[in-house]
């Protein structure tokens, strides 16, 4: 049994799934609980944040139960945080309150509220693949897709918090003008397909499954690809940086999907004259560590 173990709580609220973890100040999770945050394609995730709250009761109730002691909490959500940690979106999450004042009755302890893509950005700026990098974009590519950009091991936040619109940047489709992550994120080639087939319950593993035996799934994945290796170079040459970091579910989990948009990403940046590099991000649970790292730190800040 811990006896008086102080430790913080993390939790990695995504738009397809729920990620929460009781961590050290070494950054090592002690427990870790991971349920799903939606059960269809359609609306928004986690409704009123129920499936978070009764993940943040059931941790609050393992720590005490091993004599721990939460003393900092911290909490990413797919969408724009401003400067003083409150979300100002409601594009991906079914939030009513704010997280910091919601959780807070729940967990009486400071939280510290942020964008998800920073968290995991920021375990990859201390532990992963953006270490040793001074300047470099990490770029989440899962059930959405955003960025952040860091420069001396900080994230780039732009003056209101939402310098991490690289998944909402407007692409044009060939038949459309729509934002990146409605066309090639995890969520967006899910909705894709189910717009087509009518099908709400599908999610992107089971049409990456099916890749090679069913050619709607393979069609709409590998379009998606091509306009994302696209837009990757073409944002990479922009900002310039020769790094980018590449995390995620969807990149992290899909050799097929990655090889596609790498295969994209070299031609046009070959096009551009862009000598960038694509790194993988190489922290596991970057979510959580990341989150947990934005918890203890703002008790030093």
């Amino acid at each position: 049994m811990i006896k008086n173990n102080p430790m913080v709580l993390a939790i990695d609220v995504g738009a397809s799934k729920i990620s929460g973890a009781i961590v050290d100040r070494n950054l090592k999770i002690f427990h870790k609980d991971l349920k799903a945050s939606r059960d269809s394609v359609t609306g928004l995730a986690d409704q009123n944040l129920d499936r978070t709250k009764k993940m943040i009761k059931a941790l609050h109730v393992v720590a005490n139960n091993e004599d721990i002691s939460i003393f900092s909490a911290a909490a990413g959500f797919p969408e724009y945080v401003d400067l003083a940690g409150n979300l100002t979106s409601r594009d991906q999450i079914d939030w009513k309150i704010q997280p910091s004042l919601d959780f807070s009755q729940i967990l009486p302890v400071p939280w510290t509220i942020q964008s998800d893509v920073r968290c995991a950005g920021i375990a990859e700026a201390r532990l992963g693949s953006g270490k040793n990098e001074s300047d470099f974009v990490y770029i989440t590519i899962s059930t959405g897709i955003s960025h952040t950009h860091f420069i001396g091991g900080k994230p780039i936040s732009g003056f209101d918090g939402r310098a991490i619109g690289f998944g909402v940047i407007e692409i044009d489709t060939g038949s459309e003008i729509a934002p990146l992550e409605n066309f090639s994120s995890g969520l967006g080639i899910a909705r894709r397909y189910s717009a087509i087939t009518g099908d709400t319950n599908i999610n992107a593993n089971s049409l990456f499954a099916d890749f090679k035996s069913n050619s709607l799934a393979r069609e709409i994945i590998e379009s998606a690809a091509a306009i994302l290796g696209r837009e990757i170079a073409i944002f990479g040459n922009s900002l310039p940086t020769k790094v980018i970091v590449i995390g995620g579910g969807l990149w992290m989990g899909s050799e097929i999907y990655r090889n596609l948009v790498l295969t994209s990403f070299r031609k046009i940046a070959k096009e551009l004259g862009y000598n960038g590099n694509i790194l993988n991000a190489t922290v596991s649970d970057a979510g959580v560590i990341g989150t947990a790292i934005y918890a203890l730190d703002s008790l030093t800040n």
